[in-house]
């Protein structure tokens, strides 16, 4: 798990900055650290993040009960 939400921080980072980077760089954690140690840390820190928004997203649109409009 701790790999995957590595990959994904890097994957919504490199998106973030449109897709300017190189992918790879981002992944690999090549690039320098801003403010949180080093880039892997700060990969998977915005990898966990966007896993809760896509999970809470999930169950908002498939778990929540909607109104029977008749």
């Amino acid at each position: 798990m701790p790999e995957t939400a590595r990959l994904l921080g890097g994957f919504v980072r490199w998106l973030l900055k449109g897709c300017k980077t190189s992918l790879k760089d981002e992944v690999e954690g090549n690039l320098d650290a801003t403010w949180g140690g080093t880039y892997d840390t700060e990969n998977y820190i915005i990898g966990l993040i966007t896993s809760v928004i896509i999970i809470g997203t999930v169950i908002l649109v498939f778990f929540t009960k909607q109104p029977v409009v008749k």
